[in-house]
């Protein structure tokens, strides 16, 4: 391992179990922290940490989570220049019906190699306590980018792709631009009523509120009825969606979204998620078909070094069978406020789901 390895692992691991709100669920999550470089989990708002270098600071920005003893989740750090705090700090979520103890440590991921693990912490979800706001350095800069933020998973070719992008001519992609009103492939999200009416951005807590938009089989639309066309279950007669074809004995998974615009705010991320193995896609899909961990996350703090618009990982789960991947990329964003509230934005996401062959 290098030197320069060596000194980027992160150490000093901290954990706890929190819980917060999404409309009427309760989420929960482990909230971790851990030394890095300077900076360390008792890092005030300021100063600066002493290797900080106005966010050049030689941090990792790859981490792989490992939760019971297994690799669950890759996790990639942007942090904005005046922000420390997102370099040192992630959520892992747990979902609504969390078990009683995880085991928790963390690796990173430095010019190819990996470091050491931290110490492995061991949580409990009995004494799991609210979520509070994280901290913010002094004087924090309010997110100033408008530009677009839409897009739709590339690879695996996402649903809103395939039958409105793509216009493919199977009967499922066809059946579902006669349903849906909207021809827009980049746009699935709620709706601006929607979002208006319950803001997906918690902005008094720093978090993205997304759950509570998906009731029954609605994940591929967002619940919006102009998408509907993209809640259809496969059938007899409609046959199945255009499957994207995934070998999970690969050491490694490279996906990609196509964006009509990148963004860049310390409050966006990437999630990724997939079905549970007893899943049945002729049932349809809801929010409880899904793996509570996402196996993929990335905070967009700023601007990667190489802006690209992928992620190669190897966290992907090693199984067989038919499944789909559910993606959700949002933070503060979306509508004004009509008051000028909730930092002047309701917030908002963009969902894809990419019906996938594992083998």
């Amino acid at each position: 391992m290098s030197g320069r390895s060596q000194n980027s692992a992160p150490s000093d691991l901290r954990a706890d179990v929190r819980h917060r709100t999404d409309g009427p669920h309760t989420m929960y999550g482990i909230s971790l922290r851990w030394q890095i470089g300077d900076n360390s989990p008792e890092q005030g708002t300021w100063p600066p940490p002493e290797d900080w270098n106005n966010g050049a600071a030689p941090y990792p920005h790859s981490y792989e989570v490992w939760v019971n003893g297994e690799a669950r989740q890759t996790v990639f750090l942007y942090w904005p220049a005046w922000d420390w705090t997102p370099s040192n700090s992630h959520w892992v979520d747990l979902g609504e019906e969390p078990g009683d103890e995880y085991r928790v440590k963390i690796r990173a991921e430095v010019d190819g190699q990996f470091t050491p693990f931290t110490n492995e912490v061991t949580v409990g979800v009995a004494g799991a306590r609210p979520w509070s706001s994280p901290r913010q350095p002094r004087q924090a800069p309010e997110s100033t980018d408008a530009a677009p933020r839409h897009g739709t998973v590339n690879h695996p070719r996402s649903r809103a792709a395939v039958a409105i992008r793509d216009a493919d001519p199977s009967k499922v992609c066809v059946e579902a631009r006669n349903l849906n009103t909207s021809t827009v492939w980049q746009e699935v999200v709620p709706g601006a009523d929607r979002m208006l009416a319950d803001y997906p951005w918690n902005n008094a807590l720093k978090y993205l509120e997304y759950r509570k938009f998906f009731q029954g089989n609605t994940v591929p639309s967002t619940g919006n009825s102009a998408f509907r066309g993209l809640d259809l279950a496969p059938d007899t007669t409609l046959g199945d969606w255009p499957l994207t074809e995934l070998d999970t004995s690969a050491p490694s998974q490279t996906f990609t979204y196509d964006y009509t615009a990148y963004h860049t705010s310390e409050s966006w991320s990437h999630r990724w998620f997939i079905t549970r193995e007893d899943w049945d896609p002729t049932a349809g899909l809801s929010w409880e078909d899904l793996e509570p961990v996402p196996f993929l996350v990335e905070v967009q703090g700023s601007h990667r070094e190489d802006e690209s618009n992928k992620w190669e990982f190897a966290t992907f789960p090693r199984r067989t069978g038919r499944a789909a991947v559910v993606h959700i990329w949002g933070g503060h964003g979306g509508p004004d406020t009509p008051d000028g509230g909730n930092g002047g934005k309701t917030g908002e996401f963009f969902a894809s789901t990419c019906d996938v062959q594992l083998s």
